[in-house]
């Protein structure tokens, strides 16, 4: 095989080379979210898979949400199948290099489409595979995927079909946001610079076609949105939380000339750097384009940065108090992926039949592979699994049902280690995030997941504003929660201390457990809205429950009155009495109850979310007409002798 034949592989096995030393090495990455919140997402889903159900319901954070809409986690994109099969840190090191291996190889091939030649695409593919955006990502494995596949709209503009499934895999892989504004980005760039403008019709197309095979996930999604605590949009002061600075601008070139300096681990929005070579190379190719490509390029990049920049000047955020479209993007500093496609060609174009192109590019990979290597800290392997003395207390002691952590867990903090990977370890085992989820351990909170049913929400934000732990341990049982977790201890009073297994433990001496029955005239006078004025636990009666993710039964021998659950009154879940399909009642804001006949009864609570299954019949027929129209045209174009 001839070296030009080699050169779109070089980045890939780069990218295999680099993170197959570092699981060798028997280290892994695990800074901020990757740790909190995506290896929760993956490994419950891996669970539920693990045991013959599809992953649609998370029964351990929020008193329970749905699954079946969780967008970032992934669990529908092929990507994710490693998770499914290895684990988490063989996973990881195979999906990071996939993914960097990928973002190289399609962006050298959409430079090669456009007309440059091998060497200035590779050095164009480095800058887009291997700078600070992609680098700060590896901790963000939603956002490092949607950026991996977006070069695939660029180089298959004028091709629907693969435009539509290109679109997909970047929606199912976790980032919908950010595929949005990369294909409007990719359209422009297409048009505006392209030898061959992209036709409306043909990304019309490919529109539908995504929209159809993500159909999955597309549907529930939007019942989740749409019934979220953001459900109406977020607070301009969310939004604009974390955005870039006009002195993080130098940042831009290196990571030194930034005047704080970046830490890509905890500042991932500042960490911008393509290189100082690249820059210099970007510099000559932008002086080497046509006029009308500088002047469209210029202007891309600085609405592109304007937008980066947040509140930090009145136009940008006039920006984003203005513009409709932005009302549903948090993060300014995320805005900088635009910048990618851009910097690529203008790259590649300044290295573009030079005399030493080869090496001009192999000068920025390494330039760029120093400061990755330099911009995350490392762990060993076994971090991720480690349990930690709280989990295996709360697995002893909750007997699958729920905790209630102290709001003061929500508030970050380095913890008690001594060195970063130590404090990333103590927060793990406290249970910051949702780290709770892979230990199976069901909490009655949570902190991490972008959109949460609005009912669910709320019971959390009314428990947290209680005056007192006496005034929040009243409503243990109403939300199906054993144990209070708090920091300090304080004086028992209607709670039994038990211990302390890094919090203090106390556990309520009303419990009742998950569901109760209550006789005819307190059970009516369970409030539908959440409510201070609760009736009486005193006549109240345990009931037998049982749990299995997507499906809870209560067994009760009682005299006719009401039963109680708190479990989640959400779409999607069916209720039958005795066989018998139900209604059930709203309770206490987020949960339900019913009336039960005297003597034994058998109530089934099972998931099973209507727009789930319309969305996995969509996506089954898209998948099996697209099978059949490259059937057919394979046949076409190699007719059987």
């Amino acid at each position: 095989m001839s070296p030009a034949a080699l050169r779109p592989w070089l980045w890939p096995s780069a990218a295999a080379a680099l993170f197959g030393a570092l699981w060798a090495a028997g280290r892994t990455v695990y800074w901020g979210d990757l740790t909190y919140i995506h290896y929760p997402w993956r490994a419950l889903a891996a669970q539920e898979l693990a045991v013959g159900r599809p992953p649609l319901w998370n029964p351990y954070v929020y008193l329970g949400m749905p699954l079946a809409g969780q967008m970032q986690g992934a669990a529908w994109y092929p990507g994710t199948v490693p998770f499914y099969l290895f684990g988490f840190e063989t996973s990881l090191a195979l999906y990071l290099a996939v993914h960097f291996g990928l973002a190289g190889l399609l962006a050298y091939l959409w430079l090669r489409r456009v007309g440059l030649g091998g060497p200035a695409a590779l050095g164009g593919a480095a800058v887009y595979a291997g700078c600070g955006l992609l680098a700060s990502r590896v901790v963000f494995l939603n956002h490092l995927s949607t950026l991996a596949l977006l070069p695939g709209l660029l180089l298959f503009a004028r091709h629907p079909w693969l435009i539509g499934l290109t679109a997909a895999l970047a929606f199912l892989s976790g980032y919908p946001l950010m595929l949005a504004g990369g294909a409007a980005a990719a359209f422009l760039l297409t048009w505006a610079l392209g030898r061959t403008r992209p036709r409306v019709a043909d990304w019309a197309a490919g529109a539908a076609l995504a929209l159809a095979l993500c159909a999955l996930l597309l549907l529930p999604a939007i019942e989740l949105a749409a019934g979220s605590h953001r459900g109406a949009g977020m607070p301009l002061s969310e939004i604009l939380e974390f955005a870039l600075e006009p002195r993080d601008l130098p940042g831009f070139i290196a990571p030194w000339l930034a005047p704080a300096g970046v830490d890509a681990a905890t500042q991932w929005w500042r960490a911008c750097w393509f290189g100082l070579a690249a820059s210099l190379a970007g510099a000559f190719g932008f002086a080497r384009l046509g006029p009308r490509a500088r002047w469209f390029l210029a202007a891309y990049a600085l609405a592109a940065l304007a937008l980066a920049l947040g509140a930090s000047n009145p136009l940008s955020r006039w920006l984003w108090e203005t513009l409709p479209p932005l009302k549903l993007v948090r993060d300014p500093g995320n805005m900088t992926y635009l910048l990618l496609p851009a910097a690529a060609l203008v790259v590649a174009a300044g290295l573009d039949r030079r005399r030493y192109g080869g090496a001009l590019a192999a000068l920025i990979a390494a330039e760029l592979l120093v400061y990755g290597l330099l911009s995350q800290p490392t762990a060993p392997r076994p971090f991720f699994t480690d349990a930690g003395p709280l989990a295996r207390t709360l697995q002893r002691e909750l007997r699958g049902e729920r905790y209630l952590l102290s709001p003061k867990a929500l508030e970050w903090t380095r913890g008690r280690g001594a060195t970063a990977e130590e404090a990333a370890v103590d927060l793990k085992r406290r249970f910051y995030g949702l780290t709770n989820v892979p230990f199976r351990v069901a909490s009655a909170t949570g902190f991490g997941e972008p959109l949460v049913p609005q009912p669910n929400y709320a019971v959390m934000d009314f428990l947290y504003t209680r005056s007192s732990m006496e005034a929040a341990a009243a409503f243990l049982p109403w939300v199906g929660a054993r144990l209070l977790l708090t920091g300090e201890p304080y004086p028992e009073g209607s709670l039994r201390y038990l211990g302390r297994a890094l919090w203090h433990g106390y556990a309520s001496r009303a419990h009742v457990g998950g569901a109760f029955w209550l006789p005819e005239d307190e059970g009516s006078r369970i409030p539908a809205d959440l409510n201070v004025e609760l009736p009486s636990l005193d006549r109240a009666l345990p009931v037998r429950l049982y749990r299995s993710a997507a499906w809870v039964r209560a067994q009760g021998n009682t005299p006719e009155g009401w039963l109680y659950l708190a479990e989640p009154r959400t779409a999607g879940w069916e209720a039958r009495l005795d066989g018998a399909v139900i209604a059930t009642e709203p309770a206490f804001g987020a949960f339900q109850k019913l009336r039960v006949p005297e003597g034994d009864w058998t109530l089934d609570l099972r998931y099973r979310p209507g727009s789930w299954r319309i969305g996995l019949l969509i996506t089954a027929l898209a998948v099996l007409a697209s099978a059949a129209y490259w059937y057919n045209r394979a046949r076409k174009s190699h007719p059987a002798a």
